[in-house]
């Protein structure tokens, strides 16, 4: 008897860099979460008929009050884990405006984008981490 498949999941995922381009926002996941304590680049599941643009912009709204600007979409990245089958929809952003809050997370903090390989991230984020850890410019040229 085979297992039914995994219902796939689109998440919106935002690589937020300051201003400067200089710091990376990575957040950290509450304690009553799936993946309870790992960092991760805000965002979230697409709700229906939302694009996972408007998604990650919207979620880094809800979990850290920060208005962003989405300047590259990446290539998207597919994961199966024990309880889901997830397809990243990872966007470079630019904070525009809005001060930090802990709305949605567990904590949050601009990072030097080298220093985010010494997180710990859920799996399906490895590759992407470390394209992240390149900095800003390498992430709007990388094909």
């Amino acid at each position: 008897m085979s297992t039914p498949a995994k219902k796939l999941v689109d998440v919106g995922i935002a690589i937020v860099f300051n201003a400067a381009h200089s710091h990376v926002l990575v957040c950290r996941r509450k304690h009553d979460t799936v993946l309870a304590g790992y960092y991760e680049f805000p965002g979230g599941k697409c709700d229906h008929g939302e694009t996972p643009e408007c998604c990650a912009i919207r979620e880094v709204r809800e979990e850290v009050a920060l208005v962003v600007r989405a300047l590259r979409e990446l290539p998207a990245i597919e994961h199966e884990y024990p309880y889901a089958h997830v397809r990243l929809h990872p966007f470079v952003c630019e904070h525009v405006s809005g001060d930090l809050q802990l709305l949605a997370v567990a904590d949050a903090q601009w990072v030097e984008p080298q220093h985010v390989l010494s997180y710990q991230f859920p799996e399906a984020n490895d590759a992407l981490v470390h394209a992240v850890s390149r900095g800003f410019a390498a992430l709007l040229t990388t094909n």
